[in-house]
């Protein structure tokens, strides 16, 4: 039974989301992060005011949360994992740090956290800046009992990806490659998922209904609007046709969730096994 000590495992959490934070690539997410929930709903009241109906002023609100949620989100959690495991064999830290009196369960629990924890802080930097531009632009925003869900919602769906370009970037080690094939993943399954949907709908087949339902894509994109979007008020859903589909493609919460959990576990349970059983690389030009 691997050792496990609650403060190595913190002080590897910290370290994990220092280190990301000073990449360049999580310092322009963030720049780009304020920019998307700012400037477009200032502009958007400057320019085109009667573009949104009045009655949904109090609501724009959601616009900004869930805009995100199907690309730009799932892309800044495989920005941040994909690196977390390979950038340190690159670097020749693994073997370094590893070197300590620190087990690999220990090293390997705090870095995914840490990884982990950046993102929801994004996640909570994204709608707390989207709420205030809403605000300041279009007035009192209504409905904001229904915000902690959606971002139950985000924060559990995103980790699908973090955990599957997390794994990608143990198995290959290599930074570079592991954020192409982890993208990769992401735009096949949504492609996939669009063309499902099209032969489905097309051709009354439940089977392609089945197939696009079990992409890692689905859920992540279907919790959320679970979640959220009942909490709202009738036609409010409207708003979010702006920015994507406003309804799920899973059936149900349960069906989001064990799907999620599905994908989840199994990449943390492929990347520890890898991580367990092979040896720590030195530096890697």
């Amino acid at each position: 039974m691997p050792q496990v000590r609650a403060n190595r495992i913190g002080v590897f959490l910290a370290y994990e989301y220092r280190r990301a934070i000073a990449r360049r690539k999580v310092v322009a997410l963030v720049v780009f992060t304020v920019l998307l929930d700012t400037v477009p709903y200032y502009a958007l009241v400057t320019n085109a005011p009667n573009l949104i109906p009045p009655q949904y002023h109090p609501y724009v609100w959601v616009i900004g949360v869930y805009a995100p949620l199907s690309i730009f989100l799932q892309f800044i959690a495989i920005l941040i994992a994909a690196g977390a495991m390979s950038e340190e064999y690159e670097q020749g830290t693994a073997e370094l740090l590893l070197s300590k009196p620190v087990s690999k369960a220990e090293y390997f629990v705090g870095k995914y956290l840490g990884g982990y924890t950046l993102l929801l802080t994004l996640i909570l930097l994204n709608s707390t800046l989207t709420v205030f531009s809403a605000y300041t632009s279009f007035g009192v925003q209504l409905g904001l009992g229904a915000l902690p869900y959606v971002l139950l919602g985000e924060c559990v769906s995103s980790s699908v990806f973090f955990s599957l370009a997390f794994m990608v970037g143990e198995l290959v080690r290599r930074s570079s490659l592991s954020y192409i094939i982890s993208s990769a993943i992401f735009f096949t399954s949504e492609i996939l998922g669009v063309y499902f949907g099209l032969i489905s709908s097309i051709t009354g087949s439940k089977l392609y209904l089945h197939l696009e339902r079990v992409l890692p894509t689905s859920p992540v994109d279907s919790l959320p609007i679970q979640l959220g979007v009942p909490r709202l008020p009738a036609g409010v859903g409207t708003l979010l046709t702006i920015v994507g589909p406003s309804q799920s493609v899973e059936t149900s919460i349960l069906a989001s969730v064990g799907l999620i959990a599905a994908y989840v576990f199994s990449g943390i349970l492929i990347a520890y096994a890898y991580f367990s059983y092979m040896d720590v690389s030195k530096k890697i030009s």
